[in-house]
């Protein structure tokens, strides 16, 4: 973990001084840019990080060959440990696929949680980014805990950073997006430095449409 997040703050140094020499050559304002990035940044990471896939969810569910009800476990056909031909009640059999069906639908309704992580953010910047409908719906029996996902503008004087925090880290996925969205923008000025596209307002505007409406 302490590998991940110094490789955090090195990539946020460079981005910082990336955007530093974006406000010198547009003119732009340090926190125009960065308003904009962050935009940028969060619809990548909302991108990267990883959701289960539907199929997968069922092929799992559907795959576990003992089910408890009651604080009773029954083995199912596909068990190792069940004999020739063991079947269970009808009753049984029929509360065990009500259990599988809520299973599935508890977990399809979870999937994209740690990627709505960064529209949450988003939301508590006052920013609007894009992600897929399955993710702004997702949620769980506890609801989507808006509350370990924050976002906050700090200004001191000339300094000015936005600061967020992202407490669903339960999928690692979602610190190796952020940082590569952060390297990913970084790289994307620096080629379109080399481009020559800051000499144009069209390009400039066509590049980072954020700024054109700032």
């Amino acid at each position: 973990m302490a590998k991940k997040s110094q490789s955090i703050n090195v990539v946020t140094s460079d981005f910082s001084r990336a955007m530093r020499e974006m406000s010198k050559i547009t003119g732009f304002s340090f926190a125009e840019i960065i308003r904009a990035e962050t935009k940028s940044i969060l619809e990548a990471a909302a991108k990267k990080t990883a959701a289960a896939q539907v199929k997968l969810i069922e092929t799992r569910v559907k795959g576990t060959v003992a089910r408890t009800l009651e604080g009773k476990t029954y083995l199912l056909p596909g068990s190792a440990h069940a004999s020739k031909g063991w079947r269970v009640s009808d009753p049984i059999w029929k509360a065990i696929q009500l259990q599988i069906k809520n299973s599935i639908k508890r977990r399809k309704d979870a999937r994209g949680l740690s990627k709505k992580s960064w529209l949450q953010i988003a939301e508590k910047l006052g920013i609007e980014i894009s992600v897929p409908n399955y993710v702004a719906k997702a949620t769980t029996k506890g609801g989507d805990y808006p509350e370990n996902a924050k976002g906050s503008e700090k200004q001191d004087g000339n300094a000015f950073h936005i600061e967020i925090t992202n407490s669903r880290t339960y999928s690692p996925s979602v610190v190796d997006s952020l940082r590569a969205a952060m390297r990913g923008r970084t790289r994307f000025f620096q080629n379109n430095l080399k481009r020559g596209v800051f000499q144009k307002t069209s390009e400039l505007a066509a590049k980072y449409p954020g700024l054109k409406a700032a």
